[in-house]
């Protein structure tokens, strides 16, 4: 069994990395693989005797084109006077710290020993019920917390750590909205979405999974977000808005996706298949040709940034984002704990 580290220049959001972690679990002789987007670094375990290091690479560079390079092990320097004198300061505030805390660490241990000693007592003769004691063992860890100080700042007791809550966004909907599914139903997910987008192209066949499985429950709302470095994302975002003021932007919203890697996008392939859904070609191409809606575009893709999308498929949930196109089974678990509510 290997491990090997690799840096992966090109990922443009979670979905790449999530995409790589698939790509690579799909292969035999792979253990366990991680693919951070932030750092822009992988860690792979695998059987060196059925895969190797240059097909991990591989792989990787084909999920979605981008530069891949190992990353070498850093060997432990030995420690010389060097080394002590480039962490003096470092140094000095452990040497201090440990000062501090051995004094308190004792104090603390006769409190703990204490109380302890105080509620088995209690227990023994019968005076304190099973909640009494679980409250009880609460206040010593509370009081052993409160006590011990940060390592960062030792004369400081260590704040107490409160989960933040998701941010939850509002959205104004209205028949005027791309949207497939039931008006009035009681989830609705609004996704910003980018026609050029392979993740997108996957989220979309998760979307009507969902959709068909929560018929009645479940309506999905469109919005564009077009990313810069897809070079036709933002004309069919406008083509789809051309065949919408003919009344057919779900179909070729489907046409789109259905065609992302098979045919390849194009102006010419985005009126032929206006064509083919037998949409009146003359208006298509004027619509289109004029960018006629190439500002509503953009409005969905400013509204998108202002709620703090930045890569796509972005999905909320009744507002709150879900980022990237995740397995279906976590859509269902949001799904029905809303449901459940």
């Amino acid at each position: 069994m290997q491990k090997a580290k690799f840096q992966i220049n090109g990922m443009h959001c979670n979905s790449c990395a999530i995409l790589i972690e698939d790509r690579l679990k799909n292969h035999e002789g792979i253990i366990n693989v991680k693919v951070n987007y932030e750092s822009q670094k992988a860690v792979v375990i695998y059987d060196e005797q059925k895969i190797q290091e240059s097909e991990i690479i591989q792989t990787i560079k084909e999920a979605g084109n981008y530069q891949v390079e190992k990353i070498g092990e850093k060997k432990e320097e030995p420690q010389s006077n060097n080394y002590l004198s480039y962490n003096k300061d470092e140094k000095e505030k452990l040497q201090s710290s440990s000062e501090f805390l051995t004094p308190l660490k004792i104090l603390t241990g006769f409190v703990v020993i204490s109380l302890s000693l105080n509620i088995a007592s209690l227990v023994m003769l019968g005076k304190l019920l099973p909640q009494e004691v679980n409250q009880a063992n609460a206040n010593i860890n509370a009081a052993i917390g409160q006590n011990l100080p940060s390592q960062d700042n030792p004369s400081a007791a260590q704040p107490s750590q409160i989960e933040n809550q998701p941010t939850i966004q509002a959205f104004e909907i209205t028949k005027s909205n791309h949207i497939r599914g039931d008006f009035d139903a009681p989830i609705t997910l609004v996704e910003f979405s980018d026609f050029e987008c392979p993740f997108c192209e996957r989220h979309y066949q998760t979307l009507n999974k969902i959709l068909n499985d929560y018929n009645g429950k479940v309506r999905l709302v469109y919005k564009h977000f077009p990313l810069g470095f897809h070079p036709n994302a933002q004309k069919a975002a406008e083509a789809s808005e051309c065949a919408d003021e003919q009344g057919k932007f779900w179909e070729y919203h489907d046409k789109l996706f259905e065609n992302l890697t098979a045919s390849g996008y194009s102006l010419a392939n985005f009126k032929k298949w206006a064509g083919d859904l037998g949409l009146n070609e003359r208006e298509f191409n004027d619509c289109l040709d004029s960018g006629k809606f190439a500002q509503k575009v953009q409005a969905d893709f400013q509204e998108g940034s202002e709620k703090e999308v930045n890569g796509t498929p972005a999905t909320f949930v009744n507002g709150e984002l879900i980022s990237g196109a995740l397995p279906y089974e976590l859509f269902k678990q949001a799904i029905d704990g809303l449901l459940n509510q």
